[in-house]
C-alpha cells in the first residue's frame, strides 16, 4: 500500500496521469466512487480555477482594434500564462472549458472544416467542449472527424437519436475531472434550438431536448459517482441560463456557463455563478472556487470576466510554443490556399452595410440569369472587408457557411408573404421597396399572380421556420456554392485603387 500511495502522489505532482475520470456506461450501474489520494495527503482547502470561453469560431490570431491586439487563441493562451491561471501549468488546478461553436468563422477555420481550431484547442489544454450549432455546419461526417481529432470530449446530455430516443452516441452527457484533488462533474448541454440555427442536413436524425429535464436526469448520477462540485457547460445565451438557474435551484449547481449570443455576462443567482463569453477569444470567464477536499463544501468563490487585449505598442507575451506553432502552421496553409487577390476596396465594407449585402444577391442574379429574384438572410454575413486588396481568404471569412443556391418558383404574393413572415432580416435582389410597395428592379409591379424564379440558399429552404419549401416542394438544386458568384463578380470587375469596389455597389437598403 505504501508503494501505491507513493506512485499516486508522484503521478499527481508531475501531472502525468489522465485526470479525466471514467463514467459508468449507464446510470443504472453501481456508482464507482474513487478515493481521492490527494485529500488524504493534504486535507487543507484548495482553490480550483475554471476558465470558460465560447463561440471561438476558430479565430487563431488576434485582430487589431483601436490600438490593441484583441482576441484569438494565441493571445489568450499567452495571457492565461501571464496572468497566473495557465491550464497547461503543472499544478493542475485549472479546468479549461468551452461552450461550443469552436469553428466556422475566419477562413483559417472554415476552409479546413474546423481541423485547425481543434488542433490549437488541443494544444491550449481544453478539457471539454459542448457541441454548438456551428459544429454541425459541415455535416455529421465532418463533425465525427473533429470529435476523433479532439483530445477532449464533447458533452451533451440533451442530444438524442431521433429514431431510438436514446442519447446520441457521439457525445457524452458528462465527464468527471480530478482538478487538484477535487472531483468536478461537468454536464454538457447543446442549444435546444440547434435545428433552427444550422442547416437541416447537418442535424438530420437528431433531436435536441430541453435543458431542465436533462439536468434533473444527470445531476444525481454525477453526484452519485462522486462529484464534489457540479458545473454545467451549455451552448445557451445568458437569458436562458438565468431562467434555467431559477428552475434548477434545488440541484445546487455551482457554476452555469454558456454562450451562443456573443454577449458577455458575469452574475450570480442564489448559490450559482453564471458566466457567458462574447466569443472569438475576446474575453473569458474565470471562476475561482475554494473547496474543502474532504466534504466538498465550497468555502469561498468568485467570478470575473477578463478581456483579451494587449497594446500594440508593447511586445505581447509569448504564447506556449505548441499553440503558436499550430496557429502559424494553419495560417501558412490558408494563405497558400486562399491568398489570391481578387479585388480592391478603398474604404472597406461593413458586414451589415447595404453595399455588402446587395453585392451577394446581385452577384447571384448576374451568375444565374434564369432567376429574377434573390433572397438571403443577413445572419450569413460574418465579417466585413478591410480597406485594400480583397483576397479569397477574406471572402471565405465574410461568407463562411457551406450553403448552395436553390431555385424555387414563387408567385408575387408568396414573395410578399415570405418577406413578411420570416423571423430575421433578409436581403433581396431583383426587387426593392418603392413608395411603400415592392417593385421589380426595373420599376414594374410585383404582380401577385405572376410566377417568378427565385434564388434562396438551402439553409432557408430546408429550415421550416421559412415558408419556401411549403411554396415549392420540387425546387431545382443549382449546385452553385452561394459564395462563388460574389467572388466571380468581384474578379470580373477588375477593381483597383482608381476603381474601388464600393463605387460599383448599390448603397440603398432595399427592405426596411
Amino acid at each position: 500500500m505504501g508503494l501505491m500511495v507513493l506512485l499516486l502522489s508522484l503521478c499527481l505532482s508531475l501531472a502525468a496521469c489522465d485526470r479525466d475520470l471514467p463514467r459508468p456506461k449507464a446510470p443504472s450501474e453501481t456508482p464507482m466512487l474513487e478515493a481521492n489520494p490527494t485529500s488524504t495527503l493534504d486535507p487543507s482547502p484548495r482553490e480550483i480555477v475554471i476558465i470558460h470561453t465560447s463561440d471561438e469560431h476558430g479565430r487563431l490570431e488576434p485582430v487589431t482594434h483601436g490600438g490593441f491586439l484583441e482576441g484569438g487563441a494565441s493571445l489568450s493562451a499567452a495571457l492565461w500564462a501571464d496572468r497566473g491561471h495557465d491550464p497547461l501549468a503543472a499544478n493542475g488546478n485549472v479546468l479549461l472549458l468551452s461552450g461550443g461553436d469552436n469553428w466556422t468563422g475566419p477562413a483559417v477555420s472554415t476552409w479546413f472544416q474546423g481541423e485547425s481550431a481543434v488542433e490549437v484547442m488541443n494544444a491550449m489544454g481544453y478539457r471539454a467542449s459542448v457541441p454548438g450549432n456551428h459544429e454541425f455546419d459541415f455535416g455529421q461526417e465532418a463533425l465525427d472527424a473533429r470529435l476523433a481529432q479532439a483530445e477532449f470530449p464533447f458533452l451533451a446530455a440533451n442530444v438524442f437519436d431521433a429514431t431510438t430516443g436514446e442519447l446520441s452516441e457521439r457525445f457524452e452527457p458528462y465527464r468527471i475531472f480530478d482538478v487538484d484533488g477535487i472531483r468536478v462533474g461537468v454536464i454538457g448541454l447543446a442549444l435546444s434550438s440547434t435545428p433552427r440555427s444550422t442547416g437541416a442536413k447537418g442535424v438530420a436524425g437528431l433531436r435536441f431536448g430541453d435543458y431542465e429535464p436533462a439536468l434533473r436526469r444527470w445531476v444525481p448520477v454525477v453526484r452519485a459517482e462522486g462529484a464534489q462540485v457540479v458545473v454545467v457547460e451549455a451552448h445557451a445565451c445568458g437569458d436562458e441560463l438565468l431562467w434555467l438557474a431559477q428552475a434548477i435551484e434545488d440541484l445546487d449547481i455551482a457554476v452555469l456557463l454558456g454562450g451562443h449570443c456573443h454577449s458577455a455576462l458575469v452574475t450570480r443567482q442564489g448559490h450559482t455563478w453564471i458566466g457567458t463569453s462574447a466569443g472569438h477569444w475576446r474575453d473569458y470567464v474565470v471562476t475561482r472556487l475554494t473547496v474543502d477536499p474532504s466534504s466538498g463544501e465550497i468555502i469561498a468563490s468568485e467570478q470575473e470576466l477578463l478581456d483579451v487585449l494587449w497594446p500594440e505598442s508593447r511586445p505581447a507575451p509569448a504564447a506556449p510554443a505548441a499553440v503558436q506553432q499550430a496557429a502559424d502552421k494553419w495560417q501558412a496553409r490558408v494563405e497558400l490556399a486562399l491568398g489570391e487577390t481578387i479585388g480592391y476596396t478603398a474604404s472597406g465594407l461593413n458586414q451589415r452595410s447595404p453595399e455588402m449585402q446587395n453585392l451577394l444577391v446581385d452577384a447571384w442574379l448576374w451568375a444565374y440569369p434564369n432567376a429574377r429574384v434573390a433572397i438571403s438572410n443577413t445572419g450569413g454575413f460574418r465579417a466585413g472587408l478591410d480597406r485594400g486588396e480583397i483576397t479569397l481568404q477574406e471572402m471565405v471569412g465574410v461568407l463562411p457557411f457551406e450553403n448552395e443556391l436553390i431555385e424555387v418558383e414563387l408567385t408575387g404574393a408568396q414573395i410578399r408573404q415570405a418577406l413578411a413572415a420570416t423571423p430575421e432580416a433578409l436581403v433581396v435582389g431583383g426587387i426593392r421597396l418603392q413608395n411603400g410597395r415592392l417593385v421589380l428592379t426595373d420599376g414594374s409591379a410585383l404582380r401577385d399572380d405572376e410566377a417568378f424564379r427565385v434564388l434562396v440558399i438551402d439553409y432557408l429552404y430546408d429550415n421550416n421556420k421559412y415558408p419556401f419549401a411549403r411554396y415549392d416542394s420540387e425546387p431545382y438544386e443549382t449546385s452553385i456554392h452561394w459564395r462563388q458568384p460574389a467572388i466571380d463578380w468581384i474578379r470580373a470587375q477588375r477593381t483597383s485603387a482608381s476603381r474601388p469596389l464600393e463605387t460599383l455597389l448599390d448603397p440603398v437598403r432595399r427592405l426596411p
